[in-house]
């Protein structure tokens, strides 16, 4: 079965009595401690870890309610060693300056990630007002049968995506530099979806969550005719935790 991981803390900090309903567990989280780090730990479940949202959102719950505690660098969903010797010699022994240089790193911070999505008749309604050709496609294509405007509809759906993708660029670059003076770091992902503006993580310090909060909110009310947006955090560091090194024990966030 061996101990599934959801990350390391100072040992001071360790928590003690984490018990949610984490992914297949019968346990309740406990602490892997060496010298001056601990892991966060559970007993395996029976097979294989199944991906589901229930199992991915648990993960997360741990992660956020240990940094209730102190700093946590947290390992991706559905890592699992055979035992305590393991986790100490392969994970928390041979790196022992290194974590905790970075947990110190992420003392009193918290990730905090923000999705922007347009809305979709306003932005269909938007694509076609600022494109004359677009908009005279779409006007021939309404007025022929499926049949007859096929490749129309093939090259309207094109000239519709390369819209869109230009337009997402510009509003990431726009939204991400609205709030990039009140984050430490930012790392921007891939949009989820074709109409996903903005998918970013951003490091914020504790002392300025409420002012991050009220900045998202005003860009919410701003855009609120093109974009819906949403706020997720404070979390442990999962879009920053991973800094390129090799690590093969192990597979941060």
């Amino acid at each position: 079965m061996g101990l599934y991981l959801y990350g390391v803390m100072r040992a001071a900090d360790c928590p003690r009595g984490l018990d949610p309903d984490e992914p297949g567990s019968r346990a309740a989280v406990r602490a892997v401690r060496h010298d001056a780090l601990c892991a966060l730990v559970t007993e395996a479940p029976d097979g294989a870890l199944q991906v589901r949202k229930d199992n991915l959102l648990a993960h997360t719950d741990v992660l956020r309610r240990a940094l209730e505690h102190g700093p946590v660098l947290p390992l991706r969903f559905g890592v699992v060693m055979p035992d305590e010797v393991t986790i100490a010699d392969e994970l928390l022994r041979p790196q022992a300056t290194e974590l905790m240089a970075r947990l110190h790193a992420f003392e009193d911070k918290a990730e905090m990630q923000v999705k922007a999505t347009y809305l979709e008749e306003p932005l269909l309604r938007s694509v076609l007002a600022a494109d004359p050709a677009v908009s005279k496609l779409a006007d021939r294509v309404r007025r022929v049968s499926a049949e007859a405007g096929h490749f129309d509809r093939i090259r309207l759906g094109e000239m519709i995506a390369g819209a869109v993708q230009a337009r997402r660029g510009v509003a990431s670059r726009e939204l991400t530099d609205r709030l990039r003076p009140l984050a430490v770091a930012v790392s921007v992902g891939q949009p989820q979806h074709e109409r996903m503006a903005l998918n970013a993580a951003f490091l914020v310090e504790r002392a300025r969550l409420g002012e991050f909060d009220a900045a998202v909110e005003q860009l919410s009310q701003e855009r609120s005719d093109e974009m819906q947006f949403r706020l997720i955090g404070p979390l442990a560091p999962h879009s920053f935790a991973d800094d390129g090194s090799d690590r093969s024990a192990v597979a941060w966030a």
